[in-house]
């Protein structure tokens, strides 16, 4: 646990300056959450989660018949819910580790630690970036959009189902497997 915590620490001393105060307190009021392969990662507005370990997948069930892969969130990312995101839900495709605070802790941490304010941002920005990633991909060839996908996920590739990976690229599956082997 103390390596994960680690990892938590770097990855938001590279995005600013940490006061040890405020990583005492950032731990203090850490729920850690382990889940299973497939079981959901319950999302409440205003919380913030960081992926100690493992992988989830970001479901999107808005206007469809079968639920939508939007994002894959990895080892070091972090998940942050708005009003307009609550409603994708996520599911772990490995046992996974999730650092967890709601909205009162972090408002209560921020207010304390005011540097903490742009770091937060980042870590919003970042989870931004990985659903602005997909639409950016469906946009391409599909040689060329599976391509990218593997540069951008090569480390989880082993642990990701090829549905999973059809349903987030937006492809048939059977369409789907005869580009990716080839």
């Amino acid at each position: 646990m103390e390596q994960l915590l680690t990892s938590l620490k770097l990855k938001l001393q590279k995005l600013g300056a940490l006061q040890p105060e405020a990583w005492e307190m950032i731990c203090f009021h850490l729920v850690t959450i382990q889940l299973k392969p497939n079981q959901s990662f319950v999302r409440s507005e205003g919380s913030l989660a960081f992926v100690a370990e493992g992988v989830l997948k970001e479901y999107d069930v808005a206007d469809r018949k079968q639920p939508s892969i939007i994002n894959f969130i990895t080892i070091g990312q972090c998940i942050h819910t708005r009003s307009y995101n609550r409603k994708y839900y996520l599911k772990a495709c490995t046992s996974s580790i999730i650092y967890f605070w709601n909205e009162t802790v972090l408002l209560e941490i921020s207010k304390e630690f005011n540097e903490l304010r742009p770091i937060y941002h980042r870590l919003c920005a970042e989870y931004d970036e990985g659903i602005l990633f997909r639409m950016r991909l469906l946009e391409m060839t599909v040689p060329r959009r599976i391509s990218a996908f593997r540069v951008v996920f090569k480390d989880v590739v082993p642990y990701l189902k090829k549905k999973d990976i059809a349903n987030y690229l937006n492809l048939h599956y059977t369409n789907f497997l005869r580009h990716w082997n080839s």
